[in-house]
């Protein structure tokens, strides 16, 4: 992963993250369930790492976090 905040992100900061989430977009093919509610893996990952939306992170990478 290029970017340090997105290594350093624990569960925690995943569903605080997912709290307050607003998908935008259409459900993508990647997603995560976090609580109940399922929601785009890699967007969500960028969010609580609050790193940009352009960040070379993929999918692949947000699922496995």
């Amino acid at each position: 992963m290029a970017n340090p905040k997105i290594a350093a992100l624990t569960k925690k900061d995943i569903v605080q993250a997912a709290k307050t989430f607003k998908a935008t977009r259409r459900m993508p093919k990647w997603t995560a369930v976090v609580e109940g509610k399922e929601l785009p893996a890699r967007p969500l990952v960028l969010d609580a790492a609050g790193v940009a939306p352009n960040d070379s992170t993929n999918s692949h990478q947000a699922i496995a976090i």
